[in-house]
């Protein structure tokens, strides 16, 4: 176990908001015995503007940047907020985008080091989770005394960062002292780049996520009305969904309800789905919601498309859903032969609707406790413990 140490965990994403984060849960475990210091997503100028949710007053020093959490596992988080930088990321040119994120790194180092100084942080371990753009500028800047990357993506293939972030995570790789990844393909993929490639795949919430088992009826969120089944998805509506294979699904079983939780970054695909009568789409909930509605399910979806993008994802909903107990049908997106005993893998179209068909069967009391117990081996508990296991290694030579 990684104790009494303190960590700076550079992040892409923000700490708070409506979706579950690999980062969060395993800075959030890691908490339990060691302090943290997580640096928040990066605002830009036009956040000031257009972004309702931006912390403005702690963006602007107004008010205290760094705000300390209390967790639910009782243990305390200090979240740093940015001065807000230039956006940079439209800028095609390779030396200006270079020349004017400096400024933004810059920036971050004079915050990171005066958040250090009033928490007294003093050669930390840092962790640069996704977010090369302010890791190259930070690397070695902050007394610290190991430099690991998490990579989580496929960031060469994401269409908002694609454009830089592939040569700037392939300069932070070189840089760190060890590079942990979040799925088999991403570190076969990249293990040539660091001398020292791990493997800690993603886990799951399973005390958030399974509490739904024992929750009186849920059915009040959700009004089912005459439909049979309910099928959902719990995520985002990106570029990763497969939309004409949904088309399909959802207009080949008009008699059942297709629920969609989660946030929605693809416009159109999104206009897509909603002109069917059998679709709702609900939007972000709060993490401590997710539960009840996955237990509204009574099949849950994974319906993404086969490309660069997802071919290194292992999806966080995947144990989401079976903490619940819930049967899975997803489609052969990537390495998934972690679940092959426990979810349905469909290779195309015609097999996708099939395994959804035939798993409105599979709700029986052995299958159910199957599905929690696999959920419970993959929990984010023993994920931080394998994560904290390479971090306290005096010499990594080998991965997991």
């Amino acid at each position: 176990m990684l104790k009494n140490e303190q960590i700076i965990c550079v992040g892409l994403p923000t700490w708070e908001g409506k979706y579950m984060k690999s980062t969060v849960q395993l800075m959030t475990e890691l908490a339990e015995d060691n302090e943290i210091l997580y640096v928040d997503y990066p605002f830009t100028l036009k956040d000031l503007i257009v972004n309702k949710e931006a912390p403005v007053k702690r963006m602007l020093r107004l008010e205290n940047p760094i705000k300390t959490l209390t967790l639910d596992n009782n243990s305390e988080v200090n979240v740093l907020t940015l001065p807000p930088v230039l956006p940079t990321n439209f800028i095609k040119n390779e030396r200006l985008y270079d020349s004017l994120s400096s400024i933004g790194g810059q920036q971050a180092k004079i915050a990171i080091r005066a958040a250090m100084k009033t928490l007294n942080f003093k050669n930390p371990i840092v962790i640069n989770a996704f977010n090369p753009f302010l890791g190259v500028h930070l690397a070695g800047q902050l007394s610290e005394k190991k430099l690991f990357y998490y990579c989580y993506d496929e960031i060469k293939a994401a269409n908002w960062c694609g454009r830089h972030g592939g040569r700037l995570e392939e300069r932070l790789m070189k840089q760190a002292d060890g590079v942990v990844f979040s799925s088999k393909p991403l570190m076969e993929s990249k293990k040539h780049l660091t001398h020292n490639p791990f493997l800690v795949k993603n886990g799951v919430n399973f005390q958030l996520f399974n509490q739904a088992i024992f929750q009186e009826d849920t059915s009040s969120i959700l009004n089912k009305g005459n439909f049979e089944k309910i099928i959902g998805y719990l995520g985002s509506l990106d570029e990763r969904i497969d939309y004409q294979l949904l088309k399909k699904s959802i207009t080949q079983n008009p008699e059942d309800l297709f629920v969609f939780v989660g946030r929605i970054n693809h416009q159109s695909g999104a206009a897509l789905l909603s002109q069917f009568p059998n679709v709702k789409l609900i939007g972000p909930q709060p993490p401590n919601a997710l539960p009840k509605w996955v237990k509204t399910f009574d099949v849950c979806l994974i319906p993404f498309l086969k490309n660069e993008l997802t071919a290194g994802i292992y999806p966080l909903k995947i144990n989401e859903y079976l903490a619940v107990g819930k049967p899975v049908v997803t489609t052969n997106f990537g390495d998934l032969s972690d679940f092959e005993s426990m979810v349905k893998i469909a290779d195309d179209d015609a097999m996708f609707q099939s395994a959804m068909n035939a798993s409105f069967n599979l709700d029986k009391p052995e299958l159910i406790n199957e599905r929690m117990l696999f959920a419970f081996e993959n929990s984010w508990k023993k994920r931080a413990r394998q994560f904290g296991r390479i971090i306290s290694m005096k010499t990594p030579i080998v991965y997991y």
